[in-house]
């Protein structure tokens, strides 16, 4: 099992403690930029070949009030054992070997053409740590949708940390996630003994075959990459669903004051803010929704940080807000 303490970094905390790769630098550095949640999300060796097991309290045993001349009942706690799994990304380029000859910096080219082979990557996981189901793939990890996919239940339950903001429309939703990342919390995982973040190799000139079986030279590279998501504490992630983007612009006041209720609920179902670094995360129109938001007078909740040379900042409650790409506005209403 991977030792507490050095388990959850970033992937740009792994490149610093690497020994010097420019081709892996610039990798990571690629995937931080094109997803905010990949730039976020702490990272942990998983404690199994395929995963990680993660042991969760359920139940605290109480006390006995005890009387002179009285014994006390034995008491202990009750646990589970979740496993989560890591799916494998693969991925292949090959570039003609006469294609390359013609270009005057040959490395740069190579670059360019890896670049959207990685920014696949890059959304793929993005797309999978929000709606991975593993149910309906089996090579997929399980996503936050997935795992919270009830709107009822105690608290301990997934179904607590999830608020409805209404009735929700008919594929016109969309989800808001607020999630703490940390070793304990919510991280990224990766199979054990392997090495977090996607991978490179340079295979070199190999030859090849085009679709009728015809073969040329190409170099050649192969990318890969081992992750899934691993939930240790259910409380630490809570959720906004039935969002109904249609119903977003234009919106009375007092409308606009419920679904930010909303988002407080969610927050507050949070069992402890301290113990993650927590971001919430949102569509396209939430976040816009959120930003005309900071016009409204009597808004207290919704506030913006200028930054020196870069976007401002928005936050809700106090927490960072990132617009995610990932997040669908196509959501079946959840019931």
């Amino acid at each position: 099992m991977a030792t507490v303490g050095n388990l959850a970094v970033t992937l740009n905390d792994w490149r610093a403690r690497t020994a010097p790769d420019g081709t892996i630098d610039y990798i990571v550095e690629t995937l931080a930029q094109s997803n905010p949640i990949l730039q976020h999300m702490l990272w942990m060796e998983g404690n199994l070949p395929t995963g990680n097991q993660t042991t969760q309290r359920t139940s605290i045993p109480t006390p006995t009030l005890r009387r002179i001349n009285r014994g006390a009942d034995n008491v202990k706690s009750t646990t589970r054992q979740i496993t989560d799994t890591c799916s494998m990304l693969e991925a292949r380029s090959e570039i003609d070997i006469e294609l390359l000859a013609l270009q005057p910096d040959k490395e740069a080219f190579r670059r360019s053409e890896d670049s959207a082979i990685m920014e696949g990557f890059a959304q793929t996981m993005a797309k999978y740590t929000i709606y991975g189901d593993s149910d309906s793939n089996p090579d997929e990890f399980n996503g936050l949708a997935v795992r919270y996919n009830t709107l009822t239940g105690s608290k301990g339950d997934a179904g607590y940390q999830v608020i409805s903001a209404g009735a929700g429309g008919t594929n016109t939703n969309t989800s808001a996630w607020l999630v703490g990342w940390g070793e304990r919390t919510v991280a990224g995982i990766y199979p054990k003994n392997t090495q977090a973040g996607l991978k490179m190799r340079d295979l070199g000139e190999q030859t090849v075959e085009d679709a009728d079986g015809k073969k040329f030279q190409a170099v050649s590279t192969l990318f890969n990459w081992k992750a899934g998501l691993a939930v240790r504490d259910l409380r630490q992630i809570a959720s906004v669903r039935n969002i109904d983007v249609t119903t977003l612009k234009g919106m009375t006041s007092a409308n606009k004051v419920a679904m930010i209720e909303n988002f407080i609920y969610a927050k507050n179902r949070i069992r402890n803010l301290d113990a993650g670094k927590f971001q919430w995360y949102l569509s396209d129109s939430m976040y816009t929704f959120l930003e005309t938001y900071l016009i409204d007078k009597n808004n207290v909740h919704v506030t913006r940080q200028e930054l020196m040379g870069k976007p401002p900042q928005i936050y809700l409650s106090g927490i960072p807000v990132f617009k995610l790409d990932a997040i669908s506005e196509k959501e079946a209403k959840l019931v």
